[in-house]
């Protein structure tokens, strides 16, 4: 094998991995599949302002949330839009719900804001802190619960790849082989382990690579 073959051999190594990155992903057309990773702890940290959301949908009140977390929005965006329905769901009625879902918050004077904002009426300084408070709660807990959600599921996604990626080359082993005993099975093993890593910088690596041994063969000269 020559220097510069390597770059070849990164590239395929890589292109495993974004085969293995790509069958995780048809996982969706099922029912959402790899993408309903990590809404449990979306869905957790909106559990507390149920009342609210169900303005929106009686039936089914985490249905957009649930939507745009399958559906790979922006997390900002989600949260904007998760925070904008939450809001929309504050009224007197379920104002005293909703400020028992938040530490050191006034359940009546939390429905009196309510009635104000929903008459279109100037809000007190004391009030607009107090409702200000209310919302920088309800941030903190859907940034927490977003962070997690997103790193529960990229992380499941890299194993699930990975997993992908080594029996689709255990299987091409076999193939080229015809057998995996001696140490073509953990060859292959190994190429599977490093192709989902490998994938998302496999061209910065082959640029170098290619440069480098360009270099070296200059300075044999």
């Amino acid at each position: 094998m020559e220097w510069g073959d390597i770059g070849q051999i990164i590239a395929a190594v890589a292109a495993l991995g974004t085969a293995a990155y790509g069958l995780v992903d048809t996982s969706k057309v099922f029912r959402g599949g790899i993408s309903n990773v990590g809404y449990g702890f979306l869905r957790g940290a909106l559990l507390p302002f149920r009342e609210a959301l169900e303005l929106v949908d009686k039936t089914n009140p985490y249905a957009v949330a649930k939507a745009n977390w399958l559906n790979g929005m922006d997390k900002t965006e989600q949260k904007t839009m998760v925070k904008g329905l939450i809001r929309l769901g504050l009224t007197k009625d379920t104002a005293p719900a909703l400020a028992a879902a938040v530490s050191n918050i006034d359940g009546p004077t939390l429905a009196a804001i309510a009635v104000k904002i929903n008459a279109g009426q100037v809000l007190a300084d004391a009030e607009i802190t107090l409702l200000g408070r209310f919302e920088a709660v309800v941030d903190a807990r859907l940034d927490a619960a977003f962070e997690r959600a997103d790193q529960k599921y990229r992380n499941t996604s890299k194993v699930a790849a990975a997993v992908v990626a080594i029996v689709l080359a255990e299987v091409g082993a076999l193939q080229l082989f015809g057998t995996l005993d001696g140490g073509n099975a953990i060859k292959a093993f190994l190429v599977g382990l490093v192709a989902v890593p490998i994938a998302p910088i496999a061209k910065d690596i082959t640029s170098a690579m290619t440069t480098a041994v360009a270099a070296f063969k200059a300075v044999k000269r």
